[in-house]
C-alpha cells in the first residue's frame, strides 16, 4: 500500500512539474545565449531575463569559488544549465527521473529555501551522474546542492543529496 502512495505521490509531483510551464531552455555554463528550442524564455520580460541571468552566472561562479577552495577538481564548464527541472528530466533516463524528483525536491532543500530567493537553476554533469541545483538567496548568498547517482541495495540507481551549502556572493558579480 505504501509503494502505492509513494508512486502516487511522485507521479502527481511529477505531473505538476511538466504542467508547470517555468522557463524551459538548456545552455551551456559559460554561455548564456537564448535557445531555439523554446519561446517561454523570450516570452519574459527583459527585466526578469536579465535579473535571472544575473542571478545564475553569480550562482555559477558562487560554486566554482567554493570548489576550488574545497581543493575539489571538478571542472564544471562543460556542464549543463538547465532553467526548468522538466528539461533536466528529460535528459535523464525514465528509472532515474523519480528519485531525481525526490533529491530535487527534497529536506535539505525545503530547509534552506526561503520567501525572496530567487528561481533555482540546475547544472547538470554530462554522463548525468552528478547535478548541481542552486539559487540565490534573498541576502545574496547562494544556496547549493549537489546530487549524485548511485547504485542502491536493489541494485538500481538512484539519486541522493550528497552535500549542501550557502556561500557568500560572489565579488565580481
Amino acid at each position: 500500500m505504501s509503494y502505492l502512495k509513494s508512486g502516487m505521490i511522485t507521479t502527481g509531483i511529477a505531473a505538476i512539474l511538466i504542467c508547470s510551464g517555468a522557463i524551459t531552455e538548456t545552455i551551456r555554463t559559460d554561455r548564456f545565449a537564448a535557445s531555439t528550442e523554446s519561446s517561454h524564455w523570450e516570452d519574459q520580460p527583459q527585466e526578469l531575463q536579465e535579473k535571472l541571468s544575473k542571478s545564475w552566472r553569480g550562482g555559477i561562479e558562487a560554486i566554482r569559488n567554493t570548489l576550488n577552495e574545497d581543493g575539489e577538481k571538478e571542472n564544471i564548464t562543460e556542464w549543463k544549465l538547465f532553467y526548468s527541472l522538466e528539461d533536466a528530466l528529460n535528459t535523464l533516463s525514465h528509472k532515474e527521473q523519480s528519485s531525481f524528483i525526490t533529491a530535487y525536491y527534497s529536506n535539505e532543500r525545503r530547509t534552506m529555501l526561503e520567501n525572496g530567493d530567487i528561481m533555482p537553476a540546475l547544472l547538470l554533469h554530462p554522463d548525468h551522474t552528478k547535478a548541481i541545483q542552486f539559487w540565490e538567496k534573498h541576502d545574496g548568498t547562494y544556496a547549493i546542492m549537489r546530487l549524485e547517482l548511485q547504485i542502491n541495495e536493489n541494485n538500481k540507481p538512484e539519486w541522493f543529496v550528497s552535500h549542501s551549502w550557502i556561500t557568500k556572493q560572489p565579488s565580481s558579480t
